[in-house]
This record gives C-alpha cells, structure tokens and sequence, in this order.
C-alpha cells in the first residue's frame, strides 16, 4: 500500500470563536461556585494552552474544549461534551458547591457533567494542557483531561492500556468518528493498534520498548525527534512520548484524522503547524477507500476483484464496494467446486471472509473454507499479528475461474496477434521510411549541385550528345571519371565530350569539376561549354 507521503491534505480539527465581544481570562483555575461563560476561559500559567468555549467554524453548535493560545492555527486538543454539543446558547461550565463539573446550554438543561463519583475542590489547566480536578481533601487528582483523550495525544499523555484515542466525526464534527488508536490489550503486548469501527486493525507500531516501537523506527530518539517510552506497574503499562531535550522549544502533538491516520505535528517559529511524520502511504492506506472486494493499486486507483464488479455498475464512487458476478455453488459436485483467487497485500474485514482458526497450511485453510457456505474468504495469518498487509484468498464459483481462464487465454492470444501486427507495421514503416529518407536525399543532393552549375551552360541531353560524337566513335582518350570523344554540334562547333564512367560518389566528384572548370574563363583553357 501508499507512500505516498500522501498527502494528505490534513485538515486539522480547528476551533475557533465565533462570540462577540471580549474574551476575559480567568487564570488557570476554577473553585467551587465558580463558573465559566462563552466570553470567558482559563489560560495555563505559561499560556500554552486555553480552555473555554468555541464553536467550529460555520457552524452553530457549541462545546467546552482546550487548544493551543500562541499558534495563529488554532488547533483544538481535546472536547469534554463532544457527543453533546449545546445549540442554544449562551451556555455555562459552572462548579457546584457538591464539588461536580456540569455543563449547561442557554435554558438549563444539562449537556455534560463530570461522573459521579468524581468530586473535587478545584478544577485547573496545567502547562502541559491537561485539564484536572484536585481532591477536597487530599489534593489528589481525581479527574483528568488526558485520562478521557478525544483525538489528540499530547507530549507527557500516558496511554494505559484501556484508553482509546476516537478520530473527529469531521471537520466540523468532534463527536466519535469510524476510526480509533489503542494499545494491544493482549496480555504483554505494548504495540500501538488503529482500528476501523473500533473492531478491524488497519495499522500497528510493532512492539514498544525503551525509546522505540520495531515499525516506526523514524521516531526513535536517536533521531532527535521524540523520546518515546514504555513504562510497566505492577498491573498496568503505559506509553507516553515527549519532545526530545535537545531542542525544548519544540512544540508537538499526534492527532488522530478523520480519514484514519496519525499525523505528528510540530509548530515552526512563525506560528504555523507543520506535519512531520504519518502512517498515511497513499490513498490506499485509507480503510476501505475502494469499497469491499475493491482493490486499490500503486497509483492509488480502485478496480474490482477478479469476479466481481462495482456495484450499480459505478465506476466513480467505489465505497459502497463490489458484488460478484457469478454467484457462488457451494458444492462439492465434481466440474463445479469454488476455487479461490488470490489477492495480495489485502486485510481481512468482517465483512466479506471468515478467518478460519488452527489450521497449519494453505490447502488446509482452503478446504475449510470450501466445506463452509458462510465462508467466503480466507487469510493466512502469521504468527498472532492481526491479518493486514498479507495475501487474501476470495473464493470464487468455478464458472468465474473457468471465464477468467478463458478470458486470460483470449486476452493472451489477442495480445499476440496484436503485437505481431504491431512488429509487422513497424518493420514496413521503418522499410519505407528508410527509402523515403535515401530518394529525398538522392533528390536534395542532385537539386543543390544542379542549383550550383553556373547558368551559363548549356544542357545537352544524352540524345544530342550521342548525334553528336557519332554514337561515341571517335576516342580522344581517357582522364579522370571517364573517357573523352570528338563532336560536332548542328552549328559546326568541335567540341570535346567527357563521359561520366563510374559510382555515385564519382558523380559528385565529376560535377564538382564541372561547376569549378564553368566558373573559370582563360584565353589559355577549353571553354567548358555545357553538360548533361
């Protein structure tokens, strides 16, 4: 699939204020009775990071929200209400007296609210843009932002296992999209998984430890990049990551797309974000971008799986996928047996192939899979990674192998004859070409020395000139290029006739002497008085 440092174009969920007036900063900090308006946010005590409301532009729909405050592209890090936006504002955060985070729209009602056995006495926004609520008692934090990430992971954010990064629904859209990032939750494993609808794996880290992950080698620290780490506890284990120290300005943060892929992110000096690194290789990196049994190629082009076609019989929009043409036999009468086209570097959906379980060999898979009408493809999986990335088995009704053989043979014999033909017409063309190209140049040579005999001279055609030596009779002797003979033209002149013995070459050699012998006029030379 691919690498195409597609790009992407990555549309960053941003955030902006639509409200009017003047927004007032509250420190970093809410207490109990306090509340937080549309006009009103807390900044972090480094101004990093803000929180407040903000409505995506162009659109009505409000929500409590943090993002960055000294970057001119405003990117949104994280949403508390993002599957319940208020639509009738002004809204309100407020921080009852019973130590519980509620958020209220324009005429009471409730949106969203800290759990209920989340109680706390002040509720603050720190430099690293993690939102928290601190213990009555105990200063203890008992609520945080990074524990309940939406689609960004932060430097300093430590995914447990457990915790789900969810893409945007869109753009404009922060609910829950199709597509999640998590750590493995098999016993010791520590490789980050981005899945499709929560259930299908699309794309892995490989395993983490120390500062890498085995797949993205790129973002080891040794790059000077990031410093990733793997932590273990007695009973859980986390990944965070965090700008490497040798250039503490950097500012950076992963976000998970509404197209399904992680992008790195890190801010330049004029205020911009600049994407760095991503899992996108090209549009056929996206989850089903070609639809079920849809194939997508090296230029990023979708086309059906051989014995099927897309459905409606568009080939414009391909996500709502491919039907067979030929439906299957489920049989196992001699002469009608599925068989199975393979399609490489594919991954397994629900959708269209039941993976079938301890079964050592290809063969074996295959037989299952035929003793089974619900099965309708097969993978085989290597070691206990998830199934992507490798070769598929579709199975197909035997009459579809059999046309498609046919159809294979046919398109081979007319590629045949077809590049036969083609040999054929080049061969003659470049035969006629060749002797076109030798009579022009005969025909441009004769033209340029014929151009170049002086005016002067008379043309005597060969009939004259044999009239006139008696039919070559009388030898005066032989020079250069041919022999001379005595003539007499119809006006009496004795004149001295050289006639041309030899090649092409000898020809070009003789006219030159005639043009240069033309051109000359001598009371001690023969005058040269015409040719042929």
């Amino acid at each position: 699939m691919t690498i195409k440092f597609l790009v992407l174009v990555i549309t960053v969920s941003i955030a902006a204020h639509n409200s009017s007036g003047v927004i007032l900063d509250r420190g970093d900090t809410l207490r109990l009775g306090d509340s937080l308006t549309e006009n009103q946010t807390l900044i972090s005590k480094n101004g990093t990071f803000a929180l407040g409301f903000f409505s995506p532009k162009g659109t009505n729909n409000w929500y409590i929200g943090i993002w960055y405050t000294l970057i001119s592209q405003k990117a949104t890090v994280w949403v508390a209400n993002r599957e319940n936006r208020v639509r009738n504002m002004p809204g309100v955060l407020r921080f009852s007296e019973n130590g519980h985070l509620r958020l209220f729209d324009g005429k009471g009602r409730s949106v969203w609210s800290t759990a209920v056995g989340q109680k706390g006495s002040r509720a603050i926004i720190t430099d690293s843009g993690n939102f928290i609520m601190m213990d009555t008692y105990k200063s203890a934090i008992v609520r945080e932002s990074f524990a309940h990430p939406t689609d960004t992971w932060l430097p300093g954010m430590k995914m447990w296992k457990g915790m789900t990064i969810t893409s945007w629904k869109n753009t404009l859209d922060p609910a829950s999209g199709l597509f999640s990032f998590r750590m493995d939750m098999s016993p010791g494993k520590t490789q980050m998984i981005m899945f499709y609808n929560n259930t299908v794996p699309y794309w892995s880290s490989g395993e983490c430890s120390g500062n890498s992950c085995t797949k993205v080698p790129e973002l080891q620290v040794k790059k000077k990049v990031l410093a990733s780490s793997v932590r273990l506890s007695p009973s859980r284990i986390y990944i965070a990551f965090g700008i490497s120290p040798i250039d503490h300005t950097l500012t950076g943060r992963f976000v998970l797309d509404e197209n399904g892929e992680l992008q790195l992110y890190f801010r330049m000096d004029d205020g911009r974000w600049s994407m760095r690194w991503s899992t996108h290789r090209g549009q056929c990196s996206d989850y089903e971008i070609c639809g079920t049994y849809g194939l997508c190629n090296a230029n990023d082009v979708c086309s059906s799986v051989q014995g099927f076609t897309p459905y409606n019989g568009s080939r414009g929009w391909w996500s709502s996928g491919c039907s067979r043409r030929r439906p299957l036999q489920c049989s196992a009468t001699e002469g009608t047996t599925d068989g199975f086209f393979e399609a490489k570097n594919q991954y397994l959906t629900e959708k269209e192939a039941l993976i079938i379980n301890n079964e050592p060999t290809q063969q074996g898979c295959q037989n299952a899979c035929l003793n089974n009408c619900s099965c309708t493809a097969f993978g085989l999986a290597i070691s206990d990674q998830p199934v992507w990335g490798q070769s598929v088995f579709i199975r197909l009704a035997s009459s579809e192998l059999r046309h498609s053989t046919s159809e294979r043979r046919n398109k081979s014999s007319r590629l045949t004859i077809l590049l036969s033909a083609a040999a054929f017409f080049f061969v003659v063309s470049a035969l006629l070409l060749t002797t076109f190209i030798l009579w022009k140049r005969r025909r441009l040579v004769k033209k340029n020395v014929e151009e170049e005999v002086p005016m002067s001279l008379k043309k005597f055609s060969y009939k004259e000139l044999r009239i006139a030596t008696e039919n070559f009779k009388h030898k005066l002797g032989s020079g250069a290029f041919g022999s001379v003979f005595k003539g007499t033209l119809p006006d009496n002149t004795i004149v001295a006739v050289k006639r041309l013995e030899g090649s092409t070459q000898v020809e070009k050699q003789f006219r030159a002497e005639i043009i240069t012998t033309g051109r000359i006029q001598h009371v001690n030379l023969i005058r040269l008085w015409g040719s042929a």
